[in-house]
């Protein structure tokens, strides 16, 4: 039986051609996920040992009071995972960077604390590709970058996710400003 895992995650609302942008880059780049879950941030990673209406119930509480915000991509990195010893692409933010990280904050303060991550997965960002070998990887984030990068969204919204083996199903978008 394969493992079940839970996420939290903002699926920004993109202009259409920044959308379409972002899905070329991904289906180009990091296959795996592009065609199964909105481009988005991740807020809590995958965990296991969750039963679905907990972990559904713990977001809630956390994004209480919580307002969408804006975000603004404006700049590609190429990230080594040393685990996986490939590079990751990544979009981030300068504007909303502090309200993305406030938010995951907010979200592992009480029965998630143990976890969030640490180091450079615990960013916020857009993966836009994965495996490539990081001399490839750093020339693809430059080329981003010096088309000058600057994708406008909002964050209005959190979907909680659950993966088992490699079907991924939506369980809960929680709106963001909702009253408690």
């Amino acid at each position: 039986m394969p493992a079940e895992t839970l996420l939290a995650l903002v699926c920004p609302e993109f202009a259409l051609a920044d959308y379409q942008q972002i899905q070329i880059w991904r289906r180009e780049h990091d296959g795996v996920l592009a065609d199964r879950v909105l481009p988005h941030i991740t807020l809590v990673s995958p965990v296991s040992g969750w039963k679905p209406g907990d972990f559904i119930r713990e977001i809630h509480a956390r994004l209480a009071g919580q307002q969408p915000f804006d975000i603004v991509l404006d700049k590609a990195v190429s990230r080594l995972d040393t685990e996986a010893e490939v590079a990751m692409e990544w979009l981030v933010p300068t504007i909303g960077r502090e309200a993305l990280s406030a938010l995951q904050g907010q979200l592992h303060a009480g029965a998630l604390s143990a976890e969030r991550p640490a180091g450079p997965s615990g960013i916020p960002h857009l993966t836009i590709g994965r495996g490539a070998e990081p001399a490839v990887s750093k020339a693809r984030v430059a080329e981003i970058n010096e088309a000058g990068l600057s994708i406008h969204c909002r964050a209005s919204a959190v979907q909680i996710i659950r993966y088992k083996g490699d079907r991924v199903k939506l369980l809960e978008r929680v709106p963001l400003g909702r009253e408690r």
